[in-house]
């Protein structure tokens, strides 16, 4: 399960290369502020009509701003041609806004260039491109890179395949709060994949090791977690199901234990290591 391609507002938690820009204009000129002033609102109300559903309005919103290279209305023009919003959904066009943003250095947009190529969207399939594309973006915290970089892992499809590290770039997007990521890392927890195997015979020091075993509790509060983020998928509810029965304390303590985790905003859950 992929996520979905990233499209910015001014309140995301990344970097609003618009802020760069207003600086920019602020060291050369004063006079300068007002136009940086008036793309920042014309942005602001392309993502407000977006938003409301009115599609067309936020791509004559953003279109302006795109052609002046502004990267955040690129990624954001891309996403509409991407997703189909108010356009027939066109590939190509989203491709061109995406490499444009890209260019600029925007990880967003090398996150969503790279689901294009790692899937074949639009373009020839490309695991290699789409691998290096993921890499960029999760070394500017891009934390749905993370995740895409565990799906390589865990199938092999562009990388070797690596279940603990699979595991470890899911637990730590799952810690970002991305739902797809959370039911990636309750799977794993679930089945026991990339952890340490279980020593066997006396001491550990005869016999052969065991797999590696299940964490029923984790898997259950990861896949809630998805859950109440809104994430609906039918591996969802086979994970919940399979973890409800396997789950080694009572059900009301797990709930228990998934409020303290959301109270402490995911610093405080328990992982499967």
């Amino acid at each position: 399960m992929s996520t979905k391609p990233i499209i910015l507002s001014p309140d995301s938690p990344r970097c609003f290369s618009l802020g760069v820009a207003i600086i920019a204009f602020l060291i050369f000129s004063f006079t300068a502020l007002p136009t940086a002033k008036a793309q920042s609102n014309r942005f602001e109300a392309g993502v407000a009509a977006k938003e409301r559903g009115q599609y067309l309005t936020a791509i004559r919103s953003w279109l302006p701003l795109a052609e002046d290279g502004m990267a955040d209305a690129q990624v954001n023009l891309g996403h509409m041609y991407n997703e189909g919003f108010g356009v027939d959904r066109d590939l190509s066009t989203a491709l061109y806004w995406y490499e444009r943003a890209a260019e600029s250095g925007l990880g967003e947009a090398k996150y969503n260039l790279g689901l294009l190529y790692f899937y074949g969207d639009g373009v020839p399939k490309d695991l290699v491109t789409a691998i290096t594309l993921f890499r960029e973006a999760e070394e500017q915290n891009i934390q749905e890179a993370s995740y895409m970089l565990g799906v390589a892992a865990l199938s092999g499809d562009g990388v070797p395949i690596d279940k603990t590290e699979a595991r470890e770039r899911f637990e730590r997007a799952a810690l970002a709060g991305i739902p797809e990521a959370q039911l990636a890392y309750a799977s794993v927890a679930q089945s026991g994949e990339g952890g340490e195997p279980v020593s066997s015979g006396f001491f550990g020091l005869f016999g052969s090791n065991k797999p590696p075993e299940g964490r029923p509790v984790v898997a259950y509060v990861w896949a809630r977690l998805a859950q109440i983020n809104g994430l609906t998928a039918p591996e969802l509810t086979q994970v919940l199901e399979v973890a409800e029965i396997m789950l080694t304390t009572p059900k009301e303590e797990a709930e228990g234990i998934i409020t303290t985790c959301l109270a402490s905003e995911l610093s405080n859950c328990p992982t499967a290591d």
